[in-house]
């Protein structure tokens, strides 16, 4: 689910758009996805 809120924010979704999209859904989830991917691409670089 996280990977197609991503796509819809990338396609130029507003947060409002998508959250009438999905049932349930409110902006804090949104919110919690960004992190959570933020979270996954933020590791460190470890150079040779």
């Amino acid at each position: 689910m996280a990977d197609i809120i991503i796509d819809l924010l990338a396609s130029g979704l507003s947060y409002d758009e998508i959250v009438e999209e999905f049932f349930g859904l409110e902006k804090e989830d949104i919110l919690a996805v960004l992190k959570y991917a933020s979270q996954k691409l933020d590791h460190p670089v470890i150079a040779a």
